[in-house]
């Protein structure tokens, strides 16, 4: 028995580099880059080149350096 694999894309284009991206890496740059940042689509390449992972929790790809919800928390800052 043969399995397939389909690869399923998104209408998503990177804003930096035009690398149309995957569900997958969609669901990635989605999951990984803060709410402000979703209106500037990237790959994970440009995200890892471009942006800085929160110096708090690690866990998300921000602007700034510092996540909102590490600011608000550690800090009492709205960002």
């Amino acid at each position: 028995m043969t399995r397939t694999r389909f690869r399923a894309s998104s209408p998503a284009h990177c804003s930096m580099c035009e690398h149309r991206l995957t569900a997958t890496e969609w669901n990635h740059f989605v999951s990984m880059a803060e709410e402000s940042l979703h209106s500037e689509i990237l790959c994970r390449d440009c995200m890892e080149a471009h942006l800085l992972l929160c110096r708090e929790c690690s866990s998300r790809y921000t602007a700034d350096g510092l996540c909102e919800s590490c600011g608000e928390k550690a800090y009492g800052v709205a960002c």
